[in-house]
Order: C-alpha cells, then sequence, then structure tokens
C-alpha cells in the first residue's frame, strides 16, 4: 500500500511553488489544444468527410515530432529549458490563429500545414517540460508529479473535448481556435514565473556552455546504447501508441452515430471526454491502492497493455454512444498508467543531462507509430473495405506484442538479477523514507 512517505498531489503543490507554476501552464495549454482538436475534427468532417481525410489530418498533428525531436532533443539539454518553452507557447499563439483562415475543401493543405507547423513547436515544449520536472522535484516527489501531470492531461482532455463540443455547436469552429490561440499566451506566462532551485540553475549553466561533444544527439543515442533499460523504457510509450488510432476511430464512430453537423460535435467531444476520464483515474488509483514501489509500475504497465487491448475489443461491439464512451474509457484507464508510470521509471533512472534527449527520442518514436497507426484506420476504411468494428479488433490485436516484449524483458531482467545480484530497473524506491539527498 502506498506510504504517507510518498508526497501527496496538494502538498506537492502547495510546497513546491516552481512546480506548481509548470503544472499551471500545462493546464491552460493543454485546455486550449483539445479546444482546437475538437475544431479541426468538426472541420475536417465538414470539409472533407473521408477516412483518409481525418487519418491525414492526424498524421499531420503527429508525424512532425518525428523529424524534429534529434534537434529538440539536443537544443533542450544545451539551452535553458523554459526558454525554450516559452518560445514553443508564443509562436504557436500565432500559427493557431492561422486556423481562422481555413474556409472550404480547397483550404485542407492550409489547414494541414498550419497543423504540422504547430505540432512541430510542440515537440519542442512537451520534451523540454518532462526534461524539467526532475529539476523541480525531489526524487520522492517524482512519481507524484508525474502522476498528476498525467491525470492533468486526462482531465483536460475531458474538459477541453466536452467544452470543445459545445463551443463548436453553439458558436462555431472559429470561436474554438481563437480560444485556444489565447491560452498559449497564458502558458508562457506562467513558465516566465518558473524559478529553478540554485542546483539545477548551475546545472543549466553547466550544460550550456559545456562541450558539445557531449550534448549532441550521437551522444544521446549512445546514451541509450549503454543504458538499455533506458532504451527499453523509452519504447513502452511507442507500444502504447500502436492503438493511436483511436484518435481517427472516435470522430468517425460519431460520424457512423449521428448525422447532423453539432450532433456529430458533441458525440465526438463527449467520447473524448471518456477518454480523459478514464486516463485521469488510471494512475492515481493504482498508486492510491498498490503504492509506488518500482515492482508496482512493473507490473502495472504489463497488465496495462492486455487489458487496454480488452477495451479495444468492447470498443469493436458497441453500437451506442454509451457504450463506445465506456469502452474507450476502459482504453484510457490502463492506457494512461503506461504513459505515467513509463515516464517516472525514466525519471528515476536517466541522467539528468540527457533526458531532453531521452524524451525526444521516445516522443518522435511514439508519435512515428502512432501515426502509422492512424494512417492504418483510414487506409483500411478507405481502401481495403473494413468495417470500423473490423480496424477495432485489429488495434486490440496489436497490444498483445509490446505487453509480451514488455514481460519477456521483466523475467530475463529479474533472472539476471538473481543470478549477479545486480540493481533493480530502480536501484532508489521513490516511496523510501531512506532516500539519499537530491541532485535536483
Amino acid at each position: 500500500m502506498a506510504t504517507d512517505r510518498s508526497a501527496g498531489y496538494v502538498r506537492l503543490l502547495k510546497s513546491n511553488r516552481p512546480f506548481r507554476n509548470l503544472w499551471y501552464a500545462q493546464v491552460v495549454s493543454e485546455l486550449g489544444d483539445w479546444l482546437n482538436s475538437i475544431a479541426i475534427f468538426a472541420l475536417v468532417l465538414k470539409v472533407g468527410g473521408t477516412g483518409m481525410a481525418m487519418a491525414t489530418v492526424m498524421m499531420a498533428k503527429l508525424l512532425p515530432i518525428f523529424f524534429v525531436s534529434p534537434i529538440a532533443g539536443v537544443l533542450i539539454d544545451r539551452m535553458d529549458r523554459r526558454a525554450i518553452m516559452m518560445a514553443s507557447d508564443v509562436l504557436r499563439f500565432v500559427v493557431v490563429l492561422g486556423f481562422l483562415m481555413v474556409e472550404d475543401q480547397n483550404d485542407l493543405w492550409l489547414l494541414y500545414s498550419l497543423a504540422v507547423v504547430e505540432i512541430a513547436l510542440a515537440g519542442f515544449f512537451e520534451p523540454a517540460r518532462s526534461a524539467v520536472i526532475p529539476s523541480l522535484c525531489t526524487r520522492q516527489e517524482l512519481v507524484t508529479a508525474n502522476a498528476l501531470s498525467g491525470s492533468t492531461w486526462s482531465v483536460m482532455l475531458a474538459l477541453g473535448a466536452a467544452l470543445g463540443g459545445g463551443l463548436v455547436s453553439l458558436f462555431g469552429i472559429k470561436t474554438a481556435f481563437v480560444i485556444d490561440a489565447f491560452t498559449f499566451l497564458v502558458s508562457a506566462f506562467f513558465v516566465s514565473r518558473i524559478q529553478f532551485p540554485a542546483k539545477a540553475a548551475a546545472r543549466t549553466q553547466e550544460a550550456t556552455t559545456g562541450a558539445k561533444k557531449e550534448n549532441d544527439w550521437v551522444e544521446g543515442m549512445k546514451y541509450l546504447v549503454r543504458q538499455p533499460v533506458v532504451g527499453v523504457l523509452a519504447l513502452l510509450k511507442s507500444g502504447l501508441a500502436l492503438g493511436g488510432g483511436l484518435m481517427t476511430l472516435i470522430p468517425l464512430y460519431a460520424n457512423s452515430l449521428f448525422s447532423t453537423e453539432a450532433a456529430i460535435s458533441m458525440a465526438t467531444g463527449l467520447m473524448y471526454s471518456a477518454r480523459g476520464l478514464g486516463a485521469a483515474l488510471g494512475p492515481v488509483l493504482v498508486k492510491r491502492f498498490f503504492g509506488d514501489s518500482t515492482r508496482v509500475l512493473q507490473v502495472s504497465i504489463f497488465s496495462a497493455f492486455f487489458i487496454s487491448g480488452v477495451g479495444f475489443y468492447f470498443l469493436s461491439r458497441s453500437f451506442t454512444l454509451g457504450t463506445a464512451a465506456m469502452s474507450i474509457g476502459l482504453v484510457t484507464f490502463f492506457g494512461s498508467i503506461i504513459w505515467v508510470f513509463s515516464s517516472a521509471l525514466i525519471h528515476l533512472e536517466a541522467e539528468d543531462r540527457f533526458l531532453g534527449r531521452v524524451f525526444s527520442t521516445e516522443m518522435a518514436l511514439l508519435t512515428l507509430v502512432m501515426g502509422l497507426s492512424n494512417w492504418w484506420v483510414g487506409y483500411a476504411i478507405d481502401h481495403l473495405g473494413w468495417t470500423l468494428s473490423e480496424v477495432t479488433v485489429s488495434l486490440a490485436a496489436a497490444f498483445a506484442l509490446p505487453g509480451t516484449c514488455w514481460g519477456l524483458f521483466l523475467a530475463v531482467r529479474r533472472q539476471a538479477e538473481k543470478k549477479k545480484a545486480v540493481d533493480s530497473v530502480c536501484p532508489v524506491e521513490p516511496s523510501d523514507s531512506k532516500l539519499p539527498p537530491s541532485n535536483y
């Protein structure tokens, strides 16, 4: 069971002002992101309407990260991470306003282009945000900080999707884009208020002025090879991304259930809200009832892959909005466990000076896999003639592969530990009251 020695969510926010400002920035920014997403879905269905059109915009919102991540990772480890996040926010404010110029099908190229630029900028912000967390938190706080960040993403998904569906239905698509644009300015304001602890600030200065050979992309890849545990942990989200086609399936399910634009937008928002609600509860409940030891994190990730697959199977048999929403909630309840706990294990295992490159590489791979998953959904429906149910079953089956690979990795490593008496994946338990002094 969890112990009182592990930091509580409210206590963390009250006592840790730098992390609190980072959290405020996340809340505002991600609320706007989901307003933006619902507006884009509604716009694509209005001017395009095909499964491939929806898959294309999904790939435009994912694949650019794969290409910018090698550059982003190096800059995040070499420059002031706070400055990178602020620049990303301000530039995205300008880009999102560009969506107001999309009027009809002839402007789809502009929509795709703006989505590419927006997500490319996010490819700098998100790894920087993940990399900065250990600089603001003690080791005792890391699992709590990651669980809170993951749950915040989920809650903002639920609220933003529901709000986006309502705004689009009542006030139109452009209103959502305007609100989203200004959330980036608010996020930049909170990021500007983050003050790093003295040791972290000194380390940032050292990384900025350090030798280039110690801060390039190649060195980051060598680090992942030298530290295979970190490398494997960085692949877990890519396994989760095999089910990323859910992003395309949700508006297509809504389109199959309803006929009017307003009803489709509202149904899309409600299903995305179910996705967020499920994701918000997963890590929090596991941590509450089973604790946050390394073994709990590992086993939870293993179990979550298979149970998420079951959720996809239930979705394939859903023919009403209610059953579809519940199935999506089950998928993301366990999917968020994989996301949050893998990040926590990376924070506990990897060196701070490599975190930018580790998280950028992780994001590059997961967005590549997620983009391919969304492409598969559109291709199977438009060109192979598969039904929504058949495509959803294929995603359910895909989850067995990463789950099996992670289970084999844990079994092999456990045997190696018994034979060689080496440390576990995470040598220091986050809830251990006898932790050494934090380096963060």
